[in-house]
């Protein structure tokens, strides 16, 4: 009952939906019985209407994904859209489905400011390996960017894919003109997924390995180096500098999947 008295405190405290905004987000969890609190805290509305709520701290980050934004239980676990996950120092990413079990709970929104709030636990699994367990989870307003955001965008845009099978969402994503290269980058506490392509792409489909095309991935254990991959370009809007596609590699010990972006790159 612990974090829905923090809920109802921190309430009190703030008059009303426009106020919300001036006050820091907040991800804490027990992992293990190991306190674990975010030092940053966003969320990201992806393309199909679901959510992604990130938390980090130096070197770990932790994800929670819902399939939409109403109010209510969330339940984890095989054949569940929602899914929570652990990424720890080393790159190694915990993860509910499809092994684990658990429920978040949204107790709290507000679409038009971009704001959301709630509970869970999980018991997340890396596969044969390791367990860990979640319990006393709480995010309280953790924001995502709306479309009455004053301020420029914390990313450049959006990043997904999946490293070995299990959900990898970037929590700080960058793009950049390099003068001959676009450099697109999707990074968590621990991990980072670079591609680079020709700053003269168009769409259409971009097999590696290709001259002028790049893609590595760097964790704990060093950078490897896509040997064979696709890159897919759905649309590069050279005025707007916009760029939308898909991609996957394979590095040889690891596998990137279901990649995703849509950035804007300076």
């Amino acid at each position: 009952m612990r974090h829905f008295i923090l809920i109802i405190f921190a309430a009190i405290l703030l008059s009303g939906c426009e106020d919300t905004q001036t006050n820091s987000p907040a991800l804490q969890t027990e992992l293990d019985n190991i306190f674990f609190k975010a030092i940053d805290a966003r969320a990201i509305e992806n393309e199909d209407g679901s959510f992604n709520i990130l938390g980090v701290t130096q070197d770990e980050t932790l994800t929670l994904h819902i399939n939409k934004a109403q109010l209510g239980i969330y339940p984890l676990g095989a054949g569940q859209p929602n899914y929570a996950t652990f990424e720890d120092a080393n790159g190694n990413i915990y993860s509910s489905n499809p092994e684990g079990s658990g429920e978040i709970i949204l107790t709290d929104r507000c679409i038009s400011c971009g704001l959301l709030t709630g509970t869970f636990k999980f018991t997340s699994v890396l596969a044969g390996i390791d367990t860990i367990v979640a319990q006393k989870g709480l995010f309280f307003e953790v924001k995502f960017p709306v479309a009455s955001d004053d301020n420029e965008p914390t990313n450049a845009g959006t990043f997904v894919a999946q490293i070995n099978g299990t959900p990898f969402n970037a929590f700080t994503v960058a793009a950049a003109n390099t003068g001959n290269n676009i450099i697109i980058t999707g990074s968590t506490s621990s991990t980072t997924i670079l591609l680079r392509m020709p700053i003269e792409i168009t769409s259409g489909t971009h097999i590696l390995p290709m001259a002028g095309f790049q893609a590595t991935l760097t964790n704990g254990a060093g950078t490897q180096t896509a040997q064979a991959g696709t890159f897919i370009i759905v649309e590069h809007n050279v005025a707007s500098k916009t760029i939308k596609g898909t991609f996957s590699f394979d590095t040889g010990t690891t596998i990137v999947s279901l990649g995703q972006f849509n950035v804007s790159y300076l």
